[in-house]
């Protein structure tokens, strides 16, 4: 209940409220106003802006995923993951994502090809469709200003957290990147000893050598 008066006196609303009933109290003093309807006029200004201010607001216009490892609609999530961060989260929170972004665009050519377990495929996919979303949410939803300025765990304020759970992901992804990376360095090295096996020198395939060069002489 606390913090939740605490997000309100933080909030847009809350602000607009203020500043509208500051211009109810200007108008009583400067005259144009008066008598018992002052206080009323002064409250239905404060409560006129805290209802018609919008508060802040999730994500919206994300691509609705069906659980498959779909790269196309991965990759169409993510752009609009990003543009949203680019526009609503602090420069360097939004570099976070940005990185996030890359790493995984990174994975997605290799979804179909990668033999690599498949629940780091499930982490991947349940990232862009819900674990970054909802982590982004967490912290949208909130007022600016207490997001930005007001300790709520550990010391921290909410974008501090942000910041270090957006890192947990980009870790977590990749490391992905990498058991990808390690899945075709294998595959290469498997081709090349069966390319070795198949046209290497000492086995049945391999070329005989060339006959000499026939040589005629005068009798």
């Amino acid at each position: 209940m606390g913090e939740r008066v605490v997000q309100w006196f933080y909030g847009l609303p809350n602000v607009v409220g203020i500043v509208l009933a500051l211009v109810g109290i200007g108008l009583y003093i400067g005259g144009a106003i008066s008598g018992w309807l002052v206080p009323l006029i002064v409250v239905g200004l404060y409560l006129l802006g805290a209802v018609v201010t919008p508060k802040p607001k999730a994500l919206t216009g994300l691509a609705v995923l069906s659980g498959d490892l779909d790269a196309g609609r991965l990759e169409q999530a993510l752009d609009r993951i990003v543009d949203e961060s680019k526009q609503r989260l602090p420069d360097d929170l939004a570099a976070k994502v940005v990185a996030i972004q890359a790493t995984i665009l990174e994975i997605l050519p290799k979804l179909s090809s990668t033999t690599i377990d498949r629940q780091d495929l499930f982490a991947l996919e349940r990232t862009v469709s819900d674990y970054l979303p909802q982590t982004l949410d967490n912290y949208l939803t909130l007022p600016r200003a207490y997001a930005n300025s007001h300790v709520v765990a550990d010391g921290k304020t909410a974008a501090q957290l942000l910041g270090e759970q957006l890192d947990l992901i980009d870790e977590k992804m990749k490391e992905i990147s990498d058991a990808v990376a390690k899945d075709d360095v294998g595959k290469l090295l498997a081709q090349g000893r069966f390319l070795e096996e198949r046209f290497g020198r000492n086995t049945e395939l391999s070329l005989p050598a060339a006959a000499p060069a026939a040589t005629t002489g005068k009798s």
